[in-house]
C-alpha cells in the first residue's frame, strides 16, 4: 500500500512539474522581447526597439561552443536567402573577450550584425541557458520562437518560423 502511494505522489509530483515548465516557458515566449542597446563590430549601436516593424532573429553564441560555430554558416545562408527589408538576423557574442569574436566571425565569414554582451546583462534578460539559443521575435516585439541547442534540420525549422510570421502581415 505504501508502495502504491509512493508512486502516485511521485507521478502527481512530475506532472505538476511538467505543467510549470510548459507555463513558464509559455510565459516566455508571449512576452514583449526586452529592448537592449548592444556595440556591434562595426563599432555602431544596435537597440532592438529600432527593428520593430521587421522580424528579428537573436543568435546567441560564443567561441568556445562547438555548435554555436557549426551554426553559423548555415546561419549565413538563410541570411543571404530572406529580404533584408522585413528580416534582421543578429548575432550576439557573450565572449568577455572581443577580439575572440571578431576572429571566429571573420575565420567563418559572418555575413550578419555581431553584436557584444560582454556583461551578459542581455542573455540574462533573454534567460539564455544554453548555446546557442536563437530567438525570433515578431513584427509587434513579441518574443514567438525560442531555439535552445543546434541540430540538423533546425536551419529549415528557422527558415519555417520565419516564412508563418512573415504571412501574419
Amino acid at each position: 500500500m505504501r508502495k502504491k502511494q509512493l508512486i502516485i505522489i511521485t507521478i502527481t509530483t512530475l506532472l505538476f512539474m511538467s505543467f510549470i515548465s510548459v507555463v513558464a516557458f509559455a510565459k516566455i515566449k508571449a512576452d514583449s522581447a526586452p529592448d537592449f542597446v548592444l556595440k556591434s563590430t562595426s563599432g555602431k549601436n544596435v537597440r532592438l526597439s529600432e527593428l520593430k516593424g521587421r522580424i528579428v532573429m537573436l543568435n546567441f553564441w560564443a567561441t568556445w561552443c562547438g555548435p554555436c560555430a557549426e551554426e553559423i554558416p548555415h546561419l549565413n545562408e538563410l541570411h543571404e536567402s530572406l529580404d533584408p527589408y522585413d528580416f534582421e538576423l543578429l548575432g550576439i557574442n557573450l565572449d568577455e573577450d572581443q577580439s575572440k569574436a571578431i576572429h571566429l566571425a571573420n575565420k567563418l565569414e559572418v555575413n550578419f550584425p555581431v553584436l557584444f554582451d560582454t556583461e551578459k546583462d542581455v542573455s540574462k534578460s533573454f534567460d539564455i541557458k544554453a548555446m546557442p539559443t536563437t530567438i525570433i521575435i515578431d513584427r509587434a516585439g513579441k518574443i514567438r520562437h525560442v531555439n535552445r541547442g543546434f541540430k540538423k534540420g533546425y536551419i529549415e525549422k528557422y527558415h519555417r518560423q520565419i516564412q508563418a510570421l512573415r504571412k501574419e502581415g
